[in-house]
């Protein structure tokens, strides 16, 4: 394994650590700002997902 391929492993391992930290911390700060409600939940709401059982 080159330097090349160990530093291009590093950058990503970095940025998806990035990403998910981004991720957690907006979900958090959403949450906090909706009183409770996650954004899957909120999503699903409003697209009328979460009574698909009641219509049959």
């Amino acid at each position: 394994m080159s330097s090349e391929e160990i530093a291009g492993l590093i950058g990503l391992f970095i940025g998806l650590m990035v990403l998910v930290a981004l991720s957690y911390f907006e979900s958090r700060e959403y949450k906090r700002s909706h009183e409770g409600e996650g954004m899957i939940h909120h999503w699903m709401a409003e697209h009328h997902l979460l009574d698909w059982r009641r219509k049959h």
